[in-house]
């Protein structure tokens, strides 16, 4: 039976039911945005790599938390950022970036301006850097960022907007 034809959340009740091959089709899925984040959230990919680990490990073992009708992909990208947090990697060193192309004459000024976003981005709070990278980079909606950091929908959204102003101002 082809599992890829399955919604990530069919897959999951699979994977409640003991089925590995429906938890091996999620993580082929999901393994690369999920590897990102946490790479964007470490900036070193042997720290990234273990948090990634352990996000997946939390997957299969809370299995059953999972509640039937919820969203897949916010439940794991909030197994993935509990992980960053647990691991106390808060320190002033960590660098969110943000996947974005840039469109520029040459290779050079695009790494450039890349840098220059990233540092922006560095600078932003934690509260507003988390809610702008689950919002524009890994694609959530104002619910499920709001379920993910245990805010109101109307603060994740005000605290992507203050991220967006706080980058104009630093990228002007």
């Amino acid at each position: 039976m082809d599992l890829g034809a399955h919604t990530d959340e069919e897959l999951m009740v699979r994977v409640q039911q003991g089925d590995e091959a429906a938890y091996g089709t999620l993580f082929q899925r999901h393994q690369r945005t999920v590897y990102g984040f946490l790479l964007r959230k470490t900036r070193d990919p042997e720290r990234a790599s273990d948090l990634f680990q352990e996000t997946w490990l939390k997957v299969h073992r809370g299995r059953q938390t999972w509640k039937r009708g919820q969203p897949f992909r916010p439940w794991v990208f909030g197994i993935a950022l509990n992980s960053f947090r647990d691991a106390g990697r808060k320190d002033s060193r960590t660098i969110d970036t943000v996947d974005v192309e840039l469109q520029h004459p040459t290779r050079r000024e695009a790494h450039e301006d890349r840098l220059t976003l990233e540092a922006a981005i560095d600078k932003l709070p934690d509260t507003l850097r988390d809610a702008f990278l689950l919002g524009v980079v890994h694609g959530l909606d104002h619910n499920e960022i709001a379920e993910q950091l245990s805010i109101s929908p109307d603060n994740a959204r005000a605290r992507i907007s203050r991220a967006r102003a706080s980058l104009r101002k630093l990228l002007a």
